[in-house]
């Protein structure tokens, strides 16, 4: 089987479908292609894909309902695709585990530096055939992949964290890079700006809430109590921080 990385394109549009398709292959992946989410599901249990490139309007089960399907049941990167008024399903998309969004119509170079950067954190998969960055991208060298914050032992390589408890917790691709800012800056508020950049790279519409929507996601697999988060705290009108120990006890930060 070939060893170029597998992205499966759902996608009811047969001109979008079949662009997309086109694209990719001559970027030297291997692509399959469904209309729906049966399609999907067959070709995900005969031949699991390591990306999987998601319409948000299809017919049937929607692609919220795939992306919540594909979260449960795999462990593989997740590009939403929305229109630019789809703000709200947006949000929802990546609250339902979505690694990554990009909007239509768009820049063949901008979906192939998402697609890019989702598979680099998949395990044993590498980013893509070509060597050559994306626009946007670089080849500067990954930091240091394992970090240790308040008893927690966190591999952003593998996007896997171990509790204080030892309990094991995978995180998805845009959970990873957002707890990797944070926790490689204990201390440091980090402003929702920066995180796009940083986290998603792009810059951040001020009606975009994709950082608060992942604070969100890491808070509910890491904290006790995501309803009372003590591990990343917001800093009112600032960002958000993962505090120091001697910050711990501090109240000065509310969550939100």
């Amino acid at each position: 089987m070939s060893a170029a990385p597998h992205i499966l394109v759902v996608e009811d549009d047969r001109y979008m479908r079949e662009l997309v398709e086109i694209y990719l292959t001559g970027e030297g992946y291997r692509v399959s292609t469904s209309v729906d989410g049966a399609g999907m599901r067959a070709v995900m249990a005969k031949d699991p894909a390591q990306l999987v490139i998601m319409d948000l309007k299809l017919p049937g089960e929607d692609g919220l309902t795939l992306t919540r399907y594909l979260r449960a049941h795999y462990h593989v990167g997740i590009v939403i695709l929305t229109t630019r008024n789809e703000a709200v399903a947006r949000v929802v998309g990546l609250d339902c585990g979505a690694d990554d969004y990009v909007t239509k119509p768009f820049n063949d170079r901008e979906l192939l530096a998402r697609i890019r950067s989702v598979l680099r954190r998949a395990p044993g998969v590498a980013s893509g055939p070509s060597a050559s960055p994306a626009p946007g991208e670089t080849n500067i060298a990954p930091r240091e992949t394992l970090i240790a914050f308040h008893g927690y032992r966190f591999d952003a390589g593998a996007g896997l964290v171990i509790t204080p408890g030892g309990q094991e917790i995978e995180l998805t691709d845009s959970e990873s890079r957002l707890l990797a800012q944070l926790a490689r800056n204990p201390g440091r508020v980090m402003s929702r700006d920066l995180l796009m950049d940083l986290v998603l790279q792009r810059s951040r519409d001020p009606l975009d809430r994709s950082i608060d929507v992942l604070v969100t996601r890491v808070r509910r697999k890491l904290d006790l109590d995501p309803d009372q988060p003590s591990l990343i705290r917001t800093v009112r009108g600032a960002g958000y921080v993962i505090p120091t120990a001697s910050q711990l006890g501090e109240t000065s930060t509310s969550a939100a």
